[in-house]
Order: structure tokens, then sequence, then C-alpha cells
């Protein structure tokens, strides 16, 4: 064979998808331009890269969602990984690398760089343990009193008899539901909507809690929070209730629900969104916040709204792209840290 007249589609599928394998997915994409033949290796690659990003635990997203006024008060949520959309294919699996006849064997449809695009990662916000108890901005100095002492005796007895009974192998009361993480929304009379900033950032986990080796900025915009948007929520969490006998579980399926409306999205790309479970104030136990009780009626009332963190969704290909580019980061910067600290 005249090796003047080789060409590209001469080489092997293996070789090709090794060569492609050694680009970032940000130069990657571009190629799939080139033919049909590239479109597929760089979909099928990008899928792969896709079902394997969450599988790195370093990596964590920390979600920030506060009303202007209290952004230094309201502290920031992990947010655990649930599971990623596929193309019929579980998202913890890898994805097959070769040939198109892979797919069709196992009877999964072909990915395109469309469908890719509209793949989501699901993570659930979180409480973190430092952020339970409140810490004083001013700690107290000086002897303790007896009555502190006599409870940090009885709180210590306790804990004791709680690890006898553990030990002498008694099964302990069942755990209550995990506390969800909320925000408050209020109001005013006439007031049409409210506003959350939304930021989500990338990190990557340090030795020490608070170290951060990489720090990517995945999403940082506005929320609006509409008062017809609340009601109808809150009525639909209310009907839920009642149909479920008691229990407002989230809806996980897709199927199930409808995301334009049980989403608030970030941003104008739908990069990131996030779903709530709204409930009015007067719902919520051990709220006793009530409207007052002379309106106009031509007015609309004050409101008072609870929303719980159900899901942040973030678009996988986006989420891609950013570890990719926190990589890089950690190698540019090598032997330093990000440390995020309350002065």
């Amino acid at each position: 064979m005249d090796p003047s007249r080789l060409t590209i589609d001469g080489v092997p599928n293996e070789i090709l998808l090794t060569i492609l394998s050694l680009l970032p997915t940000a130069s990657l994409l571009p190629l799939a331009a080139v033919s049909r033949r590239f479109y597929s290796a760089v979909a099928r690659l990008a899928h792969t890269r896709m079902l394997r990003v969450t599988a790195q635990p370093d990596y964590r997203l920390i979600l920030e969602c506060y009303h202007p006024s209290a952004k230094i008060s309201t502290p920031y949520l992990y947010c655990d990984f649930v599971r990623t959309d596929s193309l019929g294919l579980d998202a913890r699996s890898p994805a097959p690398v070769g040939g198109g006849e892979d797919h069709v064997d196992r009877g999964l449809p072909e990915p395109t760089l469309g469908r890719l695009y509209g793949m989501y990662s699901h993570f659930r916000p979180v409480v973190q343990e430092e952020n339970r108890r409140p810490r004083l901005r001013y700690p107290r100095r000086g002897h303790a009193t007896p009555a502190q002492l006599d409870t940090s005796a009885s709180r210590s007895s306790s804990s004791a008899g709680e690890q006898s009974q553990s030990r002498d192998g008694l099964k302990p009361e069942p755990d209550q539901e995990p506390e969800r993480p909320s925000q408050d929304i209020y109001l005013d009379e006439d007031q049409l909507f409210s506003q959350l900033c939304t930021v989500t950032n990338l990190v990557k986990l340090g030795p020490k809690p608070g170290f951060f080796l990489s720090h990517v900025n995945i999403s940082d915009g506005v929320i609006r929070v509409f008062r017809d948007w609340l009601a109808t929520q809150a009525a639909a969490a209310r009907a839920r209730r009642v149909t479920s006998g008691g229990s407002d579980s989230c809806i996980d399926s897709p199927g199930q629900e409808r995301a334009t409306q049980e989403v608030l999205w970030a941003d104008r790309r739908c990069h990131v969104g996030l779903k709530f479970r709204v409930a009015e104030k007067d719902d919520v136990a051990g709220h006793v916040w009530r409207a007052p009780v002379l309106v106009d009626k031509a007015n609309e009332p004050p409101v008072a709204y609870r929303l719980e963190f159900e899901e942040l969704r973030v678009r996988t290909s986006r989420l891609l792209l950013m570890v990719e580019r926190s990589e890089a980061q950690e190698l540019n910067t090598s032997g330093k840290a990000i440390v995020i600290a309350s002065i």
C-alpha cells in the first residue's frame, strides 16, 4: 500500500479513540465537526467521561443559597451525589467506548451530543455538623458556675449510659428523618416575588476540614421566587401529604414531574437548578407565624413560606468541564491550598 494514499479513515477505531482520549473535553468537542466517524468517537468518549465524573470522592459540590440581606449569616451546604441521568444505561457503570456494534448488541441508544447535553447529575444538599450547633461570636471567659458543672455532669452521664446500652447489645431507637436545610421566604403586602442568590462551587477537599486544593465556580445567579409559584407548590405538597398518608417524599422519577414548574433554574442556560419542598409557615411545626387579621380585600396579604432543599441539579457536561478545569488549576497551583474560614 502506498503510504501517500493513507488517510485518517484508515486508522483503526482503537487507535483513534486512544489518540482522542488524550485531549481534554474542551478541545475534544470541536473535533466532532470533522466527520461522522469523529462525531461518533467524540460522543462516546464524552459519554464515558460524564458517567465517571461523579465517581471521584475527592471532589464535592458546595451550594450557597441565601437572601441578599442574609449573605453573611447563611451557611454553605455540601451536596451528596444521588444519581446521573443516562441513555438507557446505569449511571454507575462505565459506558462502552468501542464500536457502534456494542451499543446495538446491548440495546443501548447511540450517544449524541444533543442527548449528552440534556443529561443532569442530581445531588442532595445536606446540613453540615459544624452548622447544626450555633457558635458564640464572643465566647464567655471565666470559671464555670455550679449549675453549669451540674449540667455538664448530667450530659456526660447520659452519654455514658447510651454508650453502655450500645455495648450491651440493646437496639437504639430508630433514627429520625435527617434534617433538611431550608430557607424562609417572607412576602410583604402586594410583593410579587422574592430573590435568592445561588452560588454553586466545585472544590477538591484538602487534608484538613476547610482546606481546599482547588476551587471552581459552576454557577452564580439569582432565583426569583414568585408568590403564585409558592402558593401552587404549597398546595401540591398538601395534596401529596393527603394522598400518601402524611408522607411528602421527593418524587425522583423524571417522568412523574414537570421540571419547568418544580425546578427553579439559577441561570438562563439551565446549567444549575434547585428543587424545593414548599410549605406555608403555618404548616411548619414549631412556628406560629400568622398573617395580619385586618387586610384590605383589594390587596394581597403578607405570606410566609418555608423552602426545604430537596435536590440540586447540575448539567453533567458543565460539571465535567469544571472538573477538568479544577484538575488544571491544581497542577498550576501545586503546593498551595485555599482556606475558607470565618474571621
